[in-house]
């Protein structure tokens, strides 16, 4: 398959770039920060905000993977965060529609219901959650990434481009866990109290990548959002023991035994059937 991928210099972006190449896909990388991809990878550099830089891109391609953003509400102002990712968003879903790219999955966030970054601190209303839960938001990130789950519904009903967006969890390597679940265990305050902000919920890079192929693998009809994350936390206590100390309005309406997480992907794991590998260790 011939594949666009944008942000393709971030963290998840870079290792989809890797797979994409070993498994044999034709890769076309954006980003408006410098790499220097793999001499089988085609890379332009530019802003989705720039219309200009939108036609230079070539969408002649089976699918599209977009996950340029700015990927947190303190990398700017809040209404510079939301002007980037929603309106570099609606252009390349909108290049994407007129160049009739039969697939676009594009990045949403675990942020989007509101906890992570929320100033007051804020709860899930029930455990474990689905993507049916209520959506709180106190910054515009949160915001941009319905804004853009809205945008892909709306391309969905005006084209017979299919739109898949992820709500991933913190998605980093294994090492970045561990580390965090040792501080947790040691009681370092800011680290137990950004775990409890994120629900302890994760995915390593490379889940995050298969996923990704498993979609373009499948395909896709319509539009449709999925919570993707690995169906453990990297907490230091059992999950009940960390919702009763952190999140004790969180009404628990399943079974979460042991480290279960409270991120809900039944809905993902039905339709795709993939199911995270890369989990730590507990021995």
């Amino acid at each position: 398959m011939k594949v666009l991928i944008t942000g393709a210099a971030g963290l998840i972006g870079s290792e989809i770039v890797k797979s994409l190449v070993d498994a044999g896909h034709q890769v076309l990388a954006t980003d408006r920060v410098e790499i220097n991809p793999s001499p089988t990878v085609s890379f332009q550099k530019g802003d989705l905000t720039s219309p200009d830089f939108i036609t230079e891109l070539d969408f002649s391609c089976d699918a599209v993977i977009h996950l340029g953003s700015v990927p947190g509400p303190l990398h700017d102002t809040d209404a510079n965060v939301l002007q980037n990712n929603v309106m570099g968003t609606y252009q390349v879903f909108a290049a994407a529609v007129e160049k009739k790219v039969p697939l676009v999955i594009y990045a949403s966030s675990l942020s989007i219901y509101g906890t992570a970054w929320s100033g007051p601190w804020t709860s899930p209303e029930y455990a474990p959650f689905d993507e049916n839960h209520a959506l709180h938001h106190y910054e515009s990130y949160a915001l941009s990434k319905e804004v853009n789950e809205r945008s892909a519904d709306m391309w969905a009903n005006r084209s017979a481009t299919a739109f898949i967006g992820l709500r991933f969890p913190h998605t980093n390597t294994a090492e970045v866990f561990y580390e965090f679940r040792r501080k947790m265990e040691e009681g370092d305050q800011e680290t137990l109290k950004t775990g409890a902000k994120i629900l302890w919920c994760y995915l390593d890079l490379r889940d995050a990548a298969n996923g990704i192929l498993e979609i373009l693998s499948k395909g896709a009809k319509g539009s449709a959002t999925y919570n993707f994350a690995a169906p453990d936390t990297f907490a230091h206590k059992p999950t009940l023991d960390m919702l009763a100390e952190y999140h004790p309005t969180t009404e628990v309406v399943g079974h979460l035994p042991g480290y279960t997480s409270i991120f809900d992907c039944s809905q993902w794991l039905e339709d795709f059937g993939y199911k995270p590998q890369y989990l730590l260790d507990r021995g």
